[in-house]
């Protein structure tokens, strides 16, 4: 069904009621963004199966995933394409498509990184610190600053990390090999983050960021061919392990990349998506529940408290 979410909120306007408006903007934004880190706390058990369990390399992952997200979103396109026009492709618009793959992207490659490098609890922590960065990023590309949204980013950064802090007491944390690895992250997330808005603007419509989002999963396929070809030198994949339970792990990541992108893009395209951030930088962190049940590693009953806390937190968030 066509419809503006933006155009249902004015109706807050016409009682007057700004701040029930602007409570319920933040929840759709929370709902967006709890959606897609969901989805990609899952994603990232399924690439930590593929390349920690079975020894794949990230560009080849990275490849092969995208090949799957873009043969499923060639039918949902059609589908679309059947009930509603499509959008006027100009120039700017490809820009800007180009430029929002690119970003997210690169993050993907930089999370394979951060990965390769600290444990996933550590990665928590290098993601929910750009919080601190990422409502005056935002604030310098799109002139938006919450100060509600900005303390949520603040108590909630502090609360994760000193959580972390304490579980990994016990651990012998490498400060240089942390902050090198948040020297790599945290500006590709303080990027995507600072322009996903600007170059989503004047997408207003829902079927217009659907739209945006499935060229966007084309340039990112397109992006990682060029990258695996580079790194390959050739388009031969190795099909000796590619069973029927390798192609379902495959099948499934399309389907959950497909939902994240697109409650990304829609949870991104708001001036206000450093409220979004909160939750999106908890990905890891959800990650770590669902590796408890998908790949039987440990989990604390403290980490779903941690997400409860924060969620709640950013719900008096205005």
């Amino acid at each position: 069904m066509d419809y503006n979410i933006n155009n249902n909120f004015k109706l807050y306007f016409l009682h007057g009621d700004m701040e029930a408006f602007m409570l319920a903007s933040n929840l759709w934004l929370i709902i967006f963004a709890t959606i897609s880190s969901f989805s990609r706390g899952i994603i990232s058990v399924i690439d930590r199966y593929q390349m920690g369990y079975r020894k794949q390399s990230s560009i080849d992952v990275n490849f092969l995933n995208n090949i799957c997200s873009s043969v499923l979103v060639t039918f949902m396109l059609l589908v679309i394409l059947h009930n509603y026009p499509s959008p006027r492709i100009t120039n700017n618009y490809l820009i800007r498509v180009f430029l929002y793959a690119f970003l997210a992207q690169i993050v993907a490659y930089g999370y394979s990184y951060v990965f390769k490098k600290v444990t996933i609890m550590q990665s928590v922590i290098l993601s929910k610190i750009t919080d601190l960065f990422i409502p005056l990023a935002i604030l310098l590309t799109m002139g938006y600053f919450s100060k509600s949204s900005y303390l949520v980013s603040i108590i909630s950064t502090i609360i994760v990390v000193i959580y972390i802090a304490f579980e990994q007491r016990k651990d012998n944390l490498d400060l240089k090999n942390l902050a090198k690895t948040f020297t790599v992250i945290a500006p590709l997330l303080i990027a995507q983050a600072a322009f996903s808005p600007f170059l989503t603007k004047g997408l207003i419509k829902p079927i217009d960021l659907v739209f945006f989002t499935i060229m966007t999963i084309y340039v990112r396929c397109l992006i990682s061919l060029i990258t695996f070809i580079y790194k390959n030198h050739s388009l031969k994949i190795n099909g000796e392990n590619l069973t029927g339970r390798v192609f379902l792990i495959y099948g499934s990541r399309a389907v959950l990349t497909l939902l994240a992108q697109v409650t990304y893009t829609l949870a991104t395209s708001s001036p206000n998506s450093s409220i979004a951030w909160i939750f999106l930088n908890m990905t890891s962190l959800y990650s770590v529940i669902f590796g408890d049940i998908f790949l039987k590693e440990k989990m604390k009953f403290a980490d779903i408290l941690v997400i409860v806390l924060i969620f709640v937190l950013a719900l008096f968030s205005k």
